[in-house]
């Protein structure tokens, strides 16, 4: 799906060791959304942020202790939403949101996405998305805008 982007972090090298450290976390969650004959149309992942997390420390300006301190089921971090193109604009990211989500016992849910869109980072507000600051979480990554939900 992310083939012909142009993202450098999209490629098979970048984006492999990326899904492997999200596979590995605990209580990881993943849905997707098929055709009925079976072709893949987007996809949506994520986890459980840990004790011992890192998500909050590159976000600027910094956010208090109070708001960054993870048990292991207070936030749930959405990791990825993908759809592809031709079913954009069809209600398939906010089924497949909705879905992911659905029943999970974290109280919030964070998740990071390009400054430079802004249409992406209005939808996610349309859905209850608060942004509570930027970062740049790795070396090579975009600056990202941070938002949570509760």
């Amino acid at each position: 799906m992310y083939e012909g982007s142009g993202d450098p972090l999209a490629t098979r090298e970048a984006f492999a060791p990326f899904l492997d450290h999200w596979l590995a976390a605990e209580n990881f969650a993943c849905t997707a959304a098929h055709t009925p004959d079976g072709t893949l149309v987007g996809y949506v992942y994520g986890a459980p942020l840990t004790t011992h997390t890192s998500w909050w420390d590159a976000i600027t300006p910094p956010l208090d202790t109070a708001a960054t301190t993870e048990n292991g089921t207070r936030t749930f971090a959405l990791s990825e939403l993908l759809v592809d193109r031709g079913w954009r604009g069809t209600g398939t990211a906010r089924r497949l949101h909705d879905a992911l989500l659905h029943g999970r016992p974290e109280s919030r849910v964070t998740l990071l996405t390009p400054v430079d869109h802004p249409k992406v980072i209005e939808l996610y507000h349309s859905w209850g998305y608060e942004r509570v600051g930027e970062c740049v979480p790795f070396v090579g990554a975009p600056r990202l805008v941070t938002m949570l939900r509760s």
